[in-house]
């Protein structure tokens, strides 16, 4: 059997001194979840791009926010819609705006099956017939039956897959409700985890991406889901991320203006202020936000 990695070894031994901290706190804590992809198939991108389309922080230069979440994820000309957020018209507009085809998306990943996140699908349905939606299993059986009625073609995931080179999903993880994330492996860098609300609890969420890619995990962006979570929630959060070599930090979406204002203090050179409109860049030569 391979040992595991010197940093990956250190990652788990700290996540399982948290268990005392969790225990006195009445918090939940990360567990070793997921099996070990073969990173062979797995492989790497050399490049991705992740545009968020759809957010409810705002930009300030016109886009339209709503309480949800979208993003365009391209990973070396692979281009993936990971959620739709509320409303096809907010949609529809941001995706012009921001000079974004839908058309051409190669298929779309649902996190879960919560109306902020789906509620937008029918708009790239309408312009992309029968395009592949991964959706976690046990969702909604209702909101599956709608996807399908609009001709899509529905697949439900319940393990960790690969979608493209570099490309896989965490697997279908228990919140409420059954929720998958996004990685992507980037070159040089390390696992990028996008996440729709994490209620399976995005810690949980990033030891899963680091235990399934076998190295570090360089960012977390995207809905975390902790309006309501403790200093202690947080900050075992935040010591999970070191713990796991996080270098980038978005919150966004239902991550909540206190969780986003630790961040920026707790972690200042990782944190990013997320807002729709935004636009990271990962690749082996470096990493760049904008605007």
């Amino acid at each position: 059997m391979k040992a595991k990695p010197l940093w990956i070894s250190g990652a788990l031994a700290l996540i399982a001194a948290l268990l005392l901290v969790a225990a006195l706190t009445g918090e939940r804590t990360p567990s070793e979840e997921g099996n070990s992809v073969n990173l062979t198939e797995l492989g790497a991108v050399g490049v991705s791009r992740v545009a968020v389309l759809v957010d409810n922080y705002p930009d300030g230069k016109g886009l339209r926010t709503a309480w949800g979440f979208a993003a365009l994820v391209e990973a070396d000309g692979v281009k993936i819609l990971f959620d739709a957020g509320p409303d096809p018209k907010v949609l529809e507009h941001n995706a012009r705006e921001l000079g974004v085809a839908l058309d051409e998306v190669d298929f779309v990943v649902l996190s879960h099956h919560h109306g902020d996140h789906a509620g937008g699908v029918p708009y790239p349905a309408s312009v992309n017939p029968g395009v592949t939606v991964y959706v976690p299993s046990r969702a909604d059986p209702g909101v599956v039956n709608r996807l399908r009625s609009m001709g899509l073609n529905v697949i439900e995931l319940t393990q960790p897959t690969i979608l493209a080179t570099g490309v896989m999903t965490t697997g279908s993880l228990w919140g409420p409700p059954a929720e998958q994330g996004l990685i992507i492996n980037v070159s040089g860098l390390g696992a990028v985890l996008i996440t729709g609300c994490a209620h399976p609890r995005v810690e949980v969420m990033a030891v899963r991406a680091a235990n399934l890619t076998g190295g570090p995990v360089y960012a977390v962006l995207g809905g975390f889901h902790l309006g309501s979570a403790s200093y202690d929630r947080l900050e075992i959060i935040a010591k999970t991320f070191e713990s796991l070599g996080v270098k980038l930090v978005a919150p966004m979406h239902c991550s909540g203006d206190r969780a986003r204002s630790y961040f920026k203090s707790r972690m200042p050179s990782a944190y990013v202020d997320g807002h729709v409109g935004m636009t990271f860049m990962f690749s082996s030569e470096g990493v760049t936000v904008s605007p």
